[in-house]
């Protein structure tokens, strides 16, 4: 019996399955934190939650300037505030760069469950190399952490953990809030298909009460910080040089506009992998299930896309961002396509043939695999020049003699999307900074900018980045 006991237990599928998720959840977030090396500065919409969640702390919520209010990243973004500003936001940096990294890691899972680890590597690639999204994952935006509860939650259902997966879809709900009509649906499904009475009605609550909290989180903090329950909406609203709501015709327009997300050939490989999927499901057999997953995966891309070109049919942007869900589920899809093309051209054709023609194809789909790489790392490199032009925002303002000395000719201006990294460079709301200079006041203002020289402000104080200039001797 002692030696029994002695016998270590084997872990369940299930236990070991949990333990490697805790390993790679653990890895996004160590390689997260080392990006903090190469950049460590939240852009515009990040930086207003940064700004809100200290003021949650505060007690002086103030969300009437700013972009749409968000409620999940100040669930990180309000207790991190209480470390001070620097950790403040190197800790939304990293749990933001974390979800881009598990996004990537979850596309991978799902090609691969399609079409093996070839697949899983062409999906990964098309996420990173999708419009915006690595130069996003570096701003702080919250694209990265929206793509992984999506994919988290494909991937918990497709496991059979029904419940973690309705938790992702709340989840990406206080991220985006047309995804509420997916979180809905999914709720009452799985009150239907509970196995009894007391499960419909613990599953009927769980989902009620979700869906409160959701709509608390979007409207009770705008009520607060503006006196609008809707004020996030109305904010979306507002038209945006050059998105698909300024188009003639909006809902085409959200379409096209996000046709170069992705290199053409994952779209034409999509496309004709969800034909074979179609054909596959009405003969059956053992692919019918993978093929039902195709079918799945294609038509959730869809959906999503057609809600959001409703909304910008309604007046909402449609801006590409917004797609990132059904553009990231197109990579997966377009990849696992292309795989499967190559095995049907090896299965039908001769050795030689089918070596001739998968070279052939690989030298068609490169050109445009080196754009959007080329794409891809201009858009970096942009977003890591504002990310060092940020971080030298506060050096500049103490040349000047500090927040005060700043402050102290009146009202302070700079560009549009500079305004959120100067009120936090100040320790201000956000309505307090103007993008319109007056005079009495003072401007801060990139050293590039044809503003820069305005007489009105003959007071200077110049840095490599920056130049602050005031109508007054401070």
């Amino acid at each position: 019996m002692a030696a029994a006991a002695t016998i270590p237990r084997r872990q369940t599928p299930r236990k070991r399955a949990a333990s490697s998720w805790w390993v790679a959840v653990a890895g996004c977030l160590a390689l997260a934190a080392l990006s903090l090396l190469i950049a460590r500065q939240a852009t515009y919409d990040p930086t207003a939650w940064l700004i809100w969640g200290r003021e949650i702390v505060h007690g002086d919520l103030s969300t009437t300037s700013g972009p749409s209010w968000k409620p999940l990243p100040i669930v990180v973004t309000a207790p991190a505030a209480l470390l001070g500003d620097a950790a403040q936001a190197q800790l939304w940096l990293v749990v933001a760069r974390a979800g881009s990294l598990a996004a990537v890691g979850l596309a991978y899972r799902l090609a691969w469950r399609l079409e093996g680890a070839v697949a899983g590597v062409l999906a990964a690639a098309a996420l990173l190399v999708s419009s915006g999204f690595t130069s996003r994952t570096f701003r702080g935006n919250s694209e990265g952490l929206l793509v992984a509860v999506a994919f988290g939650a494909i991937e918990a259902h497709l496991s059979g953990r029904r419940r973690l997966a309705f938790a992702f879809v709340v989840a990406g709900t206080l991220l985006r809030p047309e995804l509420a009509v997916f979180a809905v649906v999914y709720g009452l499904w799985l009150v239907w298909t509970a196995p009894d009475a007391a499960g419909r009605a613990r599953t009927l609550a769980l989902t009620a009460g979700a869906g409160v909290l959701v709509v608390a989180a979007w409207l009770v903090p705008e009520q607060i910080g503006s006196g609008q329950l809707f004020r996030a909406a109305s904010r979306a609203l507002e038209p945006v040089a050059g998105s698909p709501a300024t188009a003639a015709f909006p809902f085409l327009a959200t379409f096209t506009n996000s046709v170069p997300a992705l290199p053409w050939p994952l779209y034409v490989a999509g496309i004709v992998y969800v034909a074979m999927a179609v054909v596959a499901v009405r003969r059956g057999g053992d692919d019918a299930r993978r093929a039902r997953t195709v079918l799945a995966l294609a038509g959730l891309a869809t959906a999503v896309m057609i809600l959001i070109a409703l909304m910008a049919q309604a007046g909402f942007t449609g801006n590409i961002r917004y797609l990132t869900i059904p553009i990231a589920l197109t990579g997966v899809v377009g990849s696992a396509g292309l795989v499967r093309l190559a095995r049907v051209a090896r299965a039908r054709l001769s050795p030689r043939v089918a070596t001739v023609a998968v070279v052939i194809g690989a030298l068609i789909v490169l050109p445009f695999a080196v754009d959007a790489f080329s794409r891809t790392r201009t858009q970096f490199r942009g977003g890591m020049h504002e990310s060092r032009l940020y971080a030298a925002l506060p050096a500049a303002i103490a040349a000047a003699g500090g927040p005060k000395a700043v402050l102290r000719c009146g009202t302070p201006n700079t560009q549009p999307f500079d305004v959120q990294t100067l009120a936090r460079a100040l320790h201000v709301h956000q309505k307090q900074v103007g993008f319109r200079p007056v005079v009495p006041g003072t401007i801060v203002i990139r050293r590039d900018d044809a503003r820069a020289l305005d007489r009105r402000f003959p007071y200077r104080t110049v840095t490599g980045s920056w130049v602050i200039e005031a109508s007054c001797r401070r």
